[in-house]
């Protein structure tokens, strides 16, 4: 691999180059930054060629995120050109109920994005709300049981965040209430829903949504992995033919039975496994079909 040699401080000017080959993989040693060049451009040496060991990563926008462990030095360099991104965050984790993240600036400057994902555009700020690209299929697999329903079906997403189940519901077919508690995820909600032109279709309210829950829904999804703790409230406003859509790490249908009886409720479960989330353990969709 033909290469020039920069110093690790120029990282941030290499999307600014036309010689360099971003179908190659840079790589750090010391202090310095060997970046694959373009046939017919000058280059200060020839080094073996290096395959990219494949690190994960999430893109929204034009940012980058780290989950798992920290991002080395390689990892960094190959993304700068790769991806060449304005923004690098590492993401340890997320915490309390808001699931809010804890984050590391790698590179660059924390800022709002544009991602889209499956014809529906969301606006968010990665350092202050989370996203998961693993809710694709189950946003699919929501949007294809909505629009089959064969009615404008009323729907509660009792935990709306920024929007994720809202909008495909909504953009499905569903006349939505959304209802979310932290005030940064319900200010991108509010931008998502007009980004969407989906103003007739979603009734947003901020707040605890066991008090905001009204009348009636045909449907009801529970986005929470504390969700069985709100299923009393939900069982309060759905009808025989009601379903609702529970996200649990631990399904157990021995107490969501027990809770639905209290109620004079049972239900038809099946249980949909929506990605992997520790090991041993995976994040999980109890569909409850209200009989």
């Amino acid at each position: 691999m033909r290469a020039r040699v920069l110093s690790a401080d120029d990282l941030g000017l290499i999307s600014t180059f036309d010689w360099v080959d971003h179908s190659r993989k840079v790589f750090l040693e010391g202090d310095s930054v060997y970046v694959p060049v373009l046939s017919g451009h000058s280059y200060d040496t020839c080094v073996p060629d290096r395959q990219r060991r494949g690190r994960g990563y999430q893109r929204l926008g034009d940012t980058i995120l780290f989950h798992g462990r920290r991002p080395d030095s390689d990892d960094v360099a190959d993304l700068m050109v790769r991806e060449q991104p304005t923004c690098i965050l590492f993401i340890p984790g997320h915490s309390g109920s808001l699931r809010i993240p804890a984050y590391e600036v790698i590179y660059g400057s924390p800022h709002e994005v544009l991602h889209r994902e499956c014809g529906i555009s969301y606006r968010l700020d990665p350092t202050k709300v989370m996203f998961s690209q693993g809710n694709r299929g189950e946003k699919q697999r929501m949007r294809s049981l909505i629009s089959s329903s064969g009615k404008e079906e009323r729907i509660a997403d009792m935990f709306a965040g920024i929007g994720y189940f809202t909008l495909t519901a909504a953009d499905a077919g569903g006349m939505v209430h959304a209802m979310e508690l932290n005030p940064d995820s319900f200010g991108f909600l509010m931008k998502n829903i007009d980004e969407n032109g989906l103003t007739e279709e979603i009734r947003a309210e901020c707040g605890d949504c066991r008090d905001m829950l009204s009348g009636t829904y045909d449907r009801v999804i529970m986005g929470h992995f504390e969700a069985t703790e709100y299923l009393d409230s939900a069982l309060l406003h759905v009808a025989f033919g009601s379903v609702i859509h529970l996200h649990t790490l631990s399904p157990d249908e021995g107490d969501v039975r027990s809770i639905l009886h209290e109620h004079g409720y049972d239900a038809d479960i099946s249980v949909h496994k929506v990605k992997k989330y520790a090991p041993q353990c995976w994040h999980c969709v109890m569909d409850l079909v209200i009989g």
